[in-house]
C-alpha cells in the first residue's frame, strides 16, 4: 500500500493534468495523420455524385490510347471514352476528359480529387482496393509475355515457360500489375528477372509498339490489350500465360460511395441491354475492320495510303528527316486534304502556308499542292534547327509543331514563363505547354517575360495533341 502512494501523489499533480490532454491531443494528431497517409481520400475536399451534379461535370481520367481514347478527325473516340460519355449522359452531367500523362500518376490524381472516375481500365488487386474503390467488374484478363517473333528464331524459339525468364530483360511501368507480378515470379520459381522500370508516360500500348519495333525485347500486358495489337503486329507472340484470370475494372475514390453505387448499377444495366458488349466488340474484336475505317476516312481509296498526296509527302518528308505519317497528319489537321483551301487569316493550300512564308522559302504558288507541300516540309526543317536545344526527339517535335500553329515566339515566351514560374523549360508536357495556354490570361500574357503578350495557347496545345494521336493512329494502320 505504501509503494502506490507516490502513484497516486504523481496522477494528482497540477503538471500532469496539464500535461496528459496535450499527449492525448498529440497521439490522436498522429494517429489521423497514419489514417491520413494510408487513406488519402479523407485528405481532400468530398466530391461524390450530389458534388458532381451540382458542378455539371463528370471529370475522367483517360490516357491516349489507340483502343480506348484517341483523337480521330479532332473528334475523341475510343472504348472507355463512349462509355465514360454514356454514363455522363446517364448523370445529366457534361463529360470533362482530364488526360492522364504519366501512367504511374492516374491513382494518386484520383486520390487527389483530379478526376472523379478512373475509365481506364485497371486490374483488380488486393493493394489497389485498399486505396481506391473498383466497380463491378467490366471484363476480365490475364497477363502474357510479348515477344518479337523473328527475335525468337534467333535465340533458340519462342519463350514458353516463366522459368524461361531467368535473365531476361523485361520492361514495364513500375507501378504497374506487370511489375509485382514479375516480382511474385521471381519468388515463385527462384530465379532472377531483369525488370526494367520504363517511365509512365509509356502505355501498355506504346510498349507493345516497341517490342514490334525492336527497341526492347520483351514486355508485359493484359491479354486484352495484347490480342487487338497482335492483329496490327502480326510478328508479335503473345501465347505465354504470366498470371490466372484477373477482373478488370474502373475505379474511384473511397470518399464517393455515391458514384459508386450510381455506376455499377448503370454499368449492370448497360450489360444487360447489350451495349457494354457492342461497343467492346467496336473497339477490340472488329479490329481489321476498325483498321479499314481508320484509313478509308483519310484516304484517298488506295489501301495503305492516306491521301492523294503521299508519294509528294513522302519524297519531301524524307528530305527534312520526319515520318511522312506525322507530316500527313500535321496537313490533316490543316486542311483536311483540301489544296484550295485559304484561311481566314490568308494561310494557303494543304499546310497552310502564309504568302510570305511561302516567300521566305521561294514559294510563291502556295495553292499547287507539290509546292505547297515542298514549303511546308522546308518550313519544317527549319522550325527543327530553332529547337535543338531540346535534347528528345519526342519533346522537340511537339515544340515544332506549336510552332508551326502560332510561331516560335510564343513558344519562346512560354519557355521563359517556365522559367520564372519555376518549371522546366525543356520539357513539354506541365511545363512549357502549361505557360503557353495561361498566355491567354492577363497576368501571364503581360508579364515582362512574354515577349509577343496575348496567344490563345489551348489552340496550339490542342493542335498539337490532335496530330500526336491521329499520328499514333497512322502508324498503327499504315506502313512506313
Amino acid at each position: 500500500m505504501a509503494s502506490s502512494a507516490p502513484i497516486r501523489r504523481f496522477h494528482e499533480h497540477p503538471l500532469f493534468r496539464r500535461v496528459l490532454p496535450f499527449a492525448v491531443l498529440v497521439a490522436a494528431i498522429l494517429a489521423i495523420f497514419r489514417i491520413g497517409y494510408d487513406n488519402r481520400d479523407l485528405m481532400v475536399p468530398v466530391r461524390d455524385l450530389d458534388e458532381i451534379r451540382k458542378s455539371g461535370k463528370l471529370r475522367v481520367l483517360l490516357a491516349y490510347d489507340p483502343i480506348n481514347y484517341f483523337i480521330y478527325k479532332g473528334a475523341p473516340m475510343g472504348y472507355s471514352y463512349e462509355l465514360a460519355e454514356r454514363f455522363a449522359r446517364h448523370l445529366g452531367v457534361q463529360l470533362e476528359v482530364v488526360p492522364v500523362r504519366d501512367m504511374d500518376s492516374q491513382i494518386p490524381m484520383l486520390r487527389n480529387a483530379k478526376g472523379d472516375l478512373l475509365a481506364h481500365f485497371m486490374t483488380v488487386t488486393a493493394t489497389r482496393s485498399r486505396v481506391i474503390d473498383f466497380s463491378i467488374p467490366l471484363d476480365s484478363t490475364s497477363q502474357v509475355l510479348v515477344q518479337r517473333k523473328r527475335d525468337a528464331a534467333e535465340n533458340g524459339g519462342l519463350l514458353r515457360d516463366p522459368r524461361q525468364l531467368a535473365g531476361q530483360a523485361v520492361s514495364v511501368r513500375e507501378q504497374s500489375a506487370y511489375y509485382n507480378n514479375l516480382r511474385e515470379i521471381m519468388v515463385r520459381y527462384g530465379i532472377t528477372i531483369d525488370i526494367v522500370p520504363v517511365r509512365g508516360s509509356l502505355t501498355t500500348g506504346e510498349l507493345i509498339r516497341e517490342v514490334n519495333d525492336g527497341r526492347i525485347r520483351l514486355t508485359v500486358a493484359d491479354s486484352n490489350i495484347a490480342v487487338p495489337h497482335r492483329s496490327i503486329y502480326p510478328d508479335l507472340d503473345i501465347g505465354m500465360p504470366l498470371s490466372a484470370r484477373q477482373p478488370l475494372g474502373w475505379a474511384v475514390r473511397k470518399n464517393s460511395p455515391k458514384l459508386l453505387k450510381a455506376l455499377d448499377a448503370w454499368l449492370e444495366d448497360e450489360k444487360q441491354s447489350g451495349t457494354i458488349r457492342s461497343i467492346h466488340h467496336k473497339y477490340y474484336e472488329r479490329q481489321y475492320q476498325f483498321r479499314k475505317v481508320a484509313v478509308d476516312n483519310f484516304y484517298s481509296g488506295k489501301p495503305g495510303a492516306i491521301s492523294p498526296y503521299d508519294r509528294i509527302v513522302r519524297a519531301n518528308a524524307d528530305k527534312a528527316g520526319w515520318d511522312w505519317r506525322l507530316v500527313s497528319s500535321l496537313i490533316y489537321e490543316e486542311s483536311q486534304f483540301d489544296p484550295d483551301v485559304v484561311s481566314w487569316a490568308g494561310a494557303v493550300g494543304l499546310m497552310q502556308l502564309m504568302p510570305s512564308t511561302g516567300a521566305m522559302l521561294g514559294v510563291f504558288n502556295l495553292s499547287d499542292p507539290v509546292a505547297n507541300i515542298r514549303a511546308g516540309t522546308a518550313y519544317l526543317a527549319s522550325l527543327e534547327k530553332e529547337w535543338t536545344e531540346i535534347r528528345d526527339e519526342g519533346t522537340r517535335i511537339k515544340f515544332i509543331l506549336a510552332s508551326y500553329n502560332v510561331g516560335p515566339g510564343h513558344v519562346r515566351d512560354a519557355q521563359k514563363l517556365a522559367i520564372r514560374y519555376g518549371a522546366d523549360p525543356n520539357l513539354w508536357e506541365g511545363n512549357v505547354e502549361k505557360y503557353l495556354e495561361l498566355k491567354s490570361e492577363p497576368k501571364f500574357y503581360n508579364d515582362p517575360a512574354s515577349d509577343l503578350g496575348y496567344c490563345n495557347g489551348s489552340i496550339p496545345v490542342r493542335y498539337t495533341r490532335n496530330i500526336l494521336s491521329r499520328y499514333r493512329i497512322y502508324t498503327l494502320v499504315i506502313p512506313r
